[in-house]
């Protein structure tokens, strides 16, 4: 019995798992996405870069659009990597402080 519920966190143990209980308190019920990065933001990205090529007036227009829309995901990836880290570290510091 033990032995099935160690097998149990193992298979729960993933990026992805934590991640989303970390930002919703919700255990992930999709299967793990296993695309690669690139795919995945390429995947992500696909419906915002159509509506944009759709709705700019002309090119320049469209590349304004983007650069602002880079600087903004940028912003969030550099605050959310910094968040990350720290979560990161403080789980680190718990693995290490136990005393088992």
């Amino acid at each position: 019995m033990e032995h099935k519920r160690i097998q149990q966190i193992f298979e729960r143990t993933n990026v992805q798992q934590i991640r989303e209980f970390l930002m919703a308190g919700l255990e992930l019920c999709e299967p793990f996405n296993t695309k690669p990065y690139n795919e995945r933001i390429n995947d992500g990205v696909s419906n915002i870069e159509r509506w944009l090529k759709v709705n700019a007036k002309n090119d320049d227009e469209l590349d304004k659009v983007f650069f602002d829309f880079g600087e903004a995901v940028e912003t969030y990836r550099e605050v959310f990597l910094e968040i990350g880290m720290k979560v990161g570290a403080r789980l680190m510091f718990q693995l290490l402080c136990e005393n088992d």
